[in-house]
C-alpha cells in the first residue's frame, strides 16, 4: 500500500514541475538588442550618422527604429535570424531596405533607396 502513495506522490510531482514550467527559450540573436551608432555614408547629405534601436515586442519578435537628422524611422517588415537584419523603412514616399550583419559589437550593412545605395556600418552604442 505505501508503494502506491510513493509511485503516486512522484507521479503527481513530476506533473506539477512540467506544467508548471516557465522556462522560455533564450534567441541568440537577443544579443544585438540595444543602441547602435551608425554611419551612412557618402549619401547626397554627406556621411549621416544613424542611432539604430533594436527591442522585442509584446509577443517577442523583434522591433527596431532608425533614427538620424532625417527623423525617426519605424523599421518595418524586421527580420533579425543569426545575426543577420533586415527590414524597409519609409521617408517621405520613399521606401528604403536596410540590410546587415552583426559580428560581435559591430556592423556591417547596406541602406538601399530608389536608385541608390549607402554602406551602413557602425558598433554597439556604449552608455
Amino acid at each position: 500500500m505505501k508503494t502506491k502513495y510513493i509511485i503516486l506522490i512522484v507521479l503527481f510531482t513530476g506533473l506539477m514541475l512540467s506544467c508548471g514550467s516557465t522556462k522560455t527559450a533564450i534567441n541568440p540573436d537577443d544579443k544585438f538588442l540595444g543602441d547602435w551608432s551608425l554611419i551612412a555614408q557618402s549619401t547626397p547629405q554627406g556621411d549621416v550618422p544613424i542611432t539604430m534601436t533594436i527591442t522585442k515586442n509584446k509577443v517577442g519578435g523583434f522591433a527596431g527604429s532608425l533614427s538620424s537628422m532625417m527623423g525617426d524611422f519605424a523599421m518595418r517588415n524586421l527580420i533579425l535570424k543569426a545575426g543577420v537584419i533586415s527590414c524597409d523603412f519609409d521617408v517621405q514616399g520613399a521606401i528604403f531596405e536596410f540590410k546587415g550583419v552583426f559580428s560581435n559589437d559591430e556592423f556591417k550593412g547596406e541602406t538601399l533607396g530608389p536608385g541608390q545605395s549607402y554602406i551602413t556600418n557602425g558598433k554597439r552604442k556604449v552608455d
